[in-house]
């Protein structure tokens, strides 16, 4: 009796171990073996109408791998961040200010559409909770990704707050860092394979250095 038990119990073990190594390969088969290449242009800090503004242009020049997503029913976020901190005379730089943006970019049926992500609402203690939200406005959409993206990211711009918290005479940098990564992945995948990487295009940095 006690040899079927155990045969019974490593059949079981065995079907569980065998299921989530079916999942993981899932998972991981479902992420590109290329990562695409971007490109940056025109990348400019200045001042329109008393806030900071950062300018500059994206380009995806190999469209293959971003297909290749679409292809397996996936989609993609777009992920910008950038931070302005003042130069120090010691190891860590002041941060200023920062902001970031994400733009979804999905396949439907013959086209392709870009939006921004949906962004949490600020609430405060007694607000109703299940308020509706504000409609979704795509950023741009046709049936030419390499159209749709130039559209959308062809020239980005984005609001770091108020101009008057630069001082005369400071130096500053400014980094801007950019990743294309898989959107249909979940955070219990990202954190359990965290040796396998979802980006698209891995993450990379820009730096601009100036004084004010």
């Amino acid at each position: 009796m006690r040899s079927c038990f155990q045969g019974f119990w490593a059949g079981v073990r065995h079907a569980l171990v065998v299921g989530c190594l079916s999942a993981v390969l899932a998972v991981v088969g479902a992420s590109p073996l290329a990562a695409a290449s971007l490109d940056l242009s025109n990348l400019v800090l200045n001042n329109h109408d008393g806030k900071i503004l950062v300018r500059f242009g994206l380009a995806i020049p190999d469209l293959t791998p971003l297909e290749a997503v679409f292809a397996e029913g996936g989609i993609l976020a777009l992920r910008m961040e950038a931070r302005l901190s003042e130069k120090s005379d010691y190891l860590w730089d002041h941060q200023v200010t920062e902001t970031g943006r994400l733009a979804v970019v999905r396949k439907t049926g013959d086209g392709y559409v870009v939006e921004p992500a949906p962004a949490q609402r600020p609430g405060r203690a007694g607000s109703a909770p299940n308020e509706p939200a504000a409609p979704v406005v795509p950023l741009a959409s046709g049936t030419n990704l390499a159209d749709v993206l130039r559209q959308a990211f062809g020239e980005v711009a984005m609001d770091l707050g108020p101009w008057d918290v630069l001082k005369r005479g400071e130096s500053y940098v400014l980094v801007l860092g950019i990743s294309l990564l898989r959107g249909d992945v979940s955070a219990f995948w990202r954190n359990t394979l965290f040796f396998w990487s979802f980006e698209v295009i891995p993450k990379v940095r820009y730096r601009l250095d100036f004084t004010y």
